[in-house]
């Protein structure tokens, strides 16, 4: 047996304790206890590993931007140890052929474990029947408004489409705008956010508002946010729509969608983070390349941020500006409750992956540091804590603040540890 030691995250707070791991789960959380190998983390933080539910991984089809390997590298250096990729490449993931592909290049190349979303296209039917019954996703991924991709649905037909995938059993996590409030292609990110407007998300959020299935992913601002609380959506909200606002000066490298929002939009959005308000965090690792982001008119959407949404959190729980407990929760735990994975928490019988954080170790964000394939990173320069070592259901993928040894990432199976995915076609 395996046992970890530090100051362990364990039923709501920190505490000296032993973890035992044995074939890659908790076993035992205790005082003392006995094992065949120990690592001793001393006053270090025993944390459990990150689950990000929105990274793009780019791959298949534009890997010139990422890939499984440089994605899932960087997720492990960021503390994260279970991602989860959207369909959004080419050929998108709507079809079962396609994410059983998927399935095999992400299992040859991930450092950290994996779920899949399939897109949800106008005729979802057939897609959902096979989805359920070979294991091939983890989530829907429902689009209402162009971006990346073009997996958009027509408008018109977003309650239809939407009413059917809400029946799976699997959460529908939804792109909320809505493109009949959409203005002119805005020159920078205050023409951004009035060209696709707040009245647009919430426009979108009130439809969602019929489905308890349905997942609100990015919420940016406030209409948006409090329609979707008034409806008691599940919903998630990214380090970039917290940190930053119209007024950054990082122009294209911060042009997303939906848009970042003015202050008043930031601020509120904030404080329903930190009071648990909304629920989730999550990345939305969006990459492109630096020649595509050069200039605003015709950057595309989109800027990374798996490696850096737990140490920059971190940094900011270490400021005193934040709850450890509200982070753990957003990051780990409501993740793993919500895509009912045995993940996320320190308790016997789920899975041994921690983030082992020195929290007087702060450092600047690089871009070096991260390792994105893209080369740049919008939050260049913030003070953030990474992780000093990263577990992997009990085997160490980062030492030292370095990535190390083999591949080891694996499908995840809902309600279940990581498996070797969906058999071949």
């Amino acid at each position: 047996m395996l046992v970890i030691e530090g100051r362990v995250w364990f039923r709501g707070e920190l505490q000296e304790l032993c973890v035992g791991v044995e074939d890659g789960k908790i076993v035992a959380v205790k005082k003392r206890l006995d094992g065949d190998e120990r690592l001793d983390f001393g006053d270090d933080l025993v944390l459990p590993g990150g689950i990000d539910l929105h990274v793009h991984f780019r791959e298949p089809g534009m890997t010139e931007k990422e890939d499984f390997g440089s994605g899932t590298l960087s997720a492990a250096i960021g503390g994260v140890t279970c991602v989860f990729d959207m369909p959004n490449t080419v050929p998108p993931a709507t079809k079962a052929a396609a994410l059983e592909a998927k399935h095999r290049i992400a299992a040859a190349k991930a450092h950290v474990d994996f779920g899949l979303y399939a897109g949800v296209t106008a005729k979802p039917s057939r897609l959902l029947e096979e989805i359920e019954a070979k294991g091939l996703a983890q989530g829907l991924k429902l689009y209402t408004a162009e971006t990346t991709g073009d997996l958009a649905l027509p408008w018109e037909q977003v309650p239809r489409v939407l009413a059917v995938a809400a029946d799976s059993p699997l959460p529908v996590v939804v792109h909320a705008e809505d493109p009949t409030k959409f203005g002119r292609p805005g020159k920078d990110l205050k023409g951004h956010h009035l060209a696709r407007p707040p009245e647009a998300e919430e426009s979108a959020v009130r439809i969602l508002a019929k489905h308890a299935n349905v997942h609100l992913t990015h919420v940016t601002s406030i209409p948006g946010f409090e329609a979707a609380k008034a409806a008691g959506l599940s919903m998630d909200v990214t380090p970039h729509h917290l940190l930053f606002d119209t007024d950054s000066r990082a122009g294209a490298k911060l042009k997303v969608n939906p848009p970042l929002r003015p202050p008043e939009h930031r601020a509120r959005l904030w404080e329903a983070f930190a009071a648990g308000e909304i629920a989730m965090l999550a990345s939305d690792h969006a990459p492109h390349t630096a020649e595509e982001k050069a200039k605003f008119t015709e950057a595309p959407s989109g800027t990374p941020g798996v490696a850096t949404t737990y140490p920059i959190l971190m940094r900011i729980v270490k400021a005193g500006d934040l709850d450890l407990s509200r982070l753990l929760d957003a990051f780990c735990a409501g993740p793993a409750r919500r895509f009912s994975l045995r993940k996320g928490q320190i308790e016997v019988g789920m899975d041994a992956d921690f983030a082992v954080f020195d929290p007087r170790h702060a450092v600047r964000v690089t871009a070096k540091r991260t390792r994105y394939k893209c080369g740049w990173t919008a939050f260049e320069g913030l003070d953030a804590v990474f992780p000093r070592a990263v577990l992997l259901r009990g085997t160490a993928v980062v030492e030292d603040y370095e990535p190390i040894g083999e591949t080891r990432g694996r499908a995840v199976v809902r309600g279940q540890s990581p498996g070797s995915g969906p058999p071949s076609p």
